[in-house]
């Protein structure tokens, strides 16, 4: 997902406001024209690319690890983190076709180098032969979920014991929320799911980010 400002792409004048909105919901699941449009902001928008910057190097995996991201979009964590693994494993499962391809021929290297898979799939509906992992993450994902407890309460179980569950929430221009209103939020999720050790951690950018952690018992 993206914190995407597309009032600066299309510009106001009559018989805009429908395709703002429309491109506007892209952002969940990205597709057609108007998704091309979205991954492309996704991929180069300043914000977008601090944020995943910032979460690859919070997240320093360990060159062995059984890694999975959900919603991956255009592929920017990833291009940071796959080459940090040696023996190591990092799944990316997206539910956008579009962005799916678009984060392969952004990492086909990784791809090439057997360290790398992306699936099609949906983070509230997991396939079930992912799981035991050591670290899964997502980026401004979970405001997506039609319900939040329930999908982090099945991310967290399908980790391995003491494997980490990252979520990361920058504030789209249309939430009224904070930052530090969904971090708190996540938190209390990350809690009723039995991760032990919750910490919250700040970005400070404009709009600021936080990241929530939390390890499998």
């Amino acid at each position: 997902a993206s914190t995407a400002r597309p009032d600066r792409i299309i510009h106001d004048n009559e018989g805009t406001t429908v395709i703002k909105t429309q491109l506007i919901k892209q952002f969940g699941n990205p597709h057609g024209p108007l998704g091309r449009i979205a991954g492309h902001i996704m991929a180069t928008r300043d914000t977008n690319v601090a944020r995943n910057a910032w979460i690859a190097e919070l997240l320093d995996p360990a060159p062995t690890a059984h890694i999975l991201e959900i919603g991956h979009g255009p592929g920017l964590a990833i291009e940071a983190i796959w080459p940090q693994l040696t023996t190591g494993h990092l799944y990316g499962l997206e539910v956008s076709e579009l962005m799916s391809r678009t984060a392969q021929q952004r990492n086909e290297a990784g791809v090439d180098a057997g360290r790398l898979t992306f699936r099609l799939g949906d983070a509230q509906r997991l396939p079930d032969d992912l799981r035991d992992f050591d670290l899964i993450y997502g980026v401004n994902v979970s405001m997506f979920w039609n319900d939040p407890a329930a999908t982090i309460a099945a991310l967290a179980a399908r980790l391995r014991p003491a494997g980490r569950l990252t979520l990361t929430y920058m504030p789209p221009p249309t939430s009224d929320g904070t930052a530090e209103d969904m971090g708190g939020e996540l938190a209390d999720h990350f809690d009723a799911a039995g991760l032990a050790d919750v910490r919250v951690d700040s970005f400070d950018y404009e709009p600021p980010a936080v990241a929530v952690t939390g390890l499998r018992r």
